[in-house]
């Protein structure tokens, strides 16, 4: 389905919804907070607007309808609710017997974009600003095609499924094969220096401003997100190559975090890139990198991993019969795991 060979057409939002206040508008302090499951919808931006699941209120205030979409009037946050449910106040209903999960999904962005012009003071979106405001959508026979915006939907919620079990079975058969291992307690493990597997290179990427935005994922000492923090145009600076560990210098939370780095990258200044010394895996380097993080809560801002540092930086690993590192049982542990 192709959104350029469609009629579009510009609506008013009073032509398309039924536009109301909320029935119940409960403040929270009024609230009967007896844990139950109805929806309190408030102007929040996450959780589709649920604050959290209340029991049945008193009479005076009335359940809001399921199946219609809820507008955050001062917060312009817009979900869908399909279920009844209660809320805060200042909460504006857009209800039309055609709307469902799928073409409110379709709907959404396009109401967010044109909640874009309202604001707080006297720019907000009120009751009546709200009813004038004019949408353009899939149209036929001059009336809104809720059911393109229903199928559309559904074919891209089809494609993602398809991808992502494109991806979940191709993951499955890169670890299938694995062996089984002894417990890990129950492994004899030795001390080694970082420095005996690996050659060190710290980042040089100092100017993020200056970056432009690109494809090239650009490593910096994050706790978190694999330590991504952006992605980049290729510059002037080196990139580093995949199949490598980074190793967080210092960093607020952190610093003695390692990462494995499954693509080419560019490398913040305050991280190090592990590059092996023999063939690794990338399922053994990520074992090691487990043993690395494992030491983090040595380092921090007071204390940050210098270049002796790293060289000095020991842990402990598995070894096999020969008293080598046991390559073969990290790759299969982490196989498991991944199981």
């Amino acid at each position: 389905m192709d959104l350029n060979n469609i009629l579009w057409e510009e609506y008013v939002f009073e032509d398309v919804f039924k536009i109301y206040s909320t029935k119940s508008g409960i403040d929270k302090n009024k609230l009967i907070l007896k844990k139950g499951n109805i929806p309190y919808v408030t102007r929040t931006e996450k959780n589709n607007a649920i604050d959290f699941f209340i029991c049945e209120q008193d009479e005076q205030y009335e359940k809001d309808k399921k199946n219609v979409i809820t507008i955050g009037l001062d917060t312009q946050t817009v979900f869908y609710q399909k279920h009844e449910f209660y809320t805060g106040q200042n909460i504006q209903i857009l209800e039309n017997d055609n709307l469902n999960f799928n073409n409110s999904q379709f709907l959404i962005p396009l109401i967010k974009k044109q909640m874009e012009k309202f604001s707080w003071g006297g720019n907000g979106a009120t009751l009546t600003r709200l009813k004038r405001t004019r949408i353009i959508l899939p149209s036929k026979n001059s009336k809104p095609d809720f059911l393109f915006m229903e199928q559309f939907i559904q074919q891209k919620e089809k494609e993602k499924l398809d991808k992502f079990l494109d991806y979940i079975t191709k993951k499955i058969n890169e670890v299938k094969d694995y062996k089984e291992v002894k417990l890990i307690e129950k492994k004899d493990w030795v001390e080694y220096k970082l420095s005996d597997l690996f050659h060190f290179e710290k980042g040089n990427q100092n100017n993020m401003t200056a970056l432009k935005n690109g494809k090239i994922p650009l490593v910096s000492a994050k706790n978190g997100d694999n330590g991504l923090k952006n992605f980049v145009s290729k510059n002037n600076k080196k990139i580093f190559y995949h199949n490598c560990l980074t190793l967080n210098n210092d960093g607020d939370g952190g610093a003695g975090i390692a990462y494995y780095q499954p693509y080419d990258f560019l490398l913040d200044s305050h991280v190090t890139a592990l590059t092996p010394k023999m063939k690794l895996n990338r399922f053994v380097l990520l074992f090691i990198s487990r043993c690395i993080t494992s030491q983090r809560n040595k380092f921090g801002h007071g204390y940050s991993l210098t270049n002796n540092r790293i060289t000095a930086f020991k842990m402990m690993l598995p070894i096999n019969s020969k008293k080598e590192p046991d390559y073969e049982y990290m790759e299969n542990y982490i196989k498991k795991d991944r199981i």
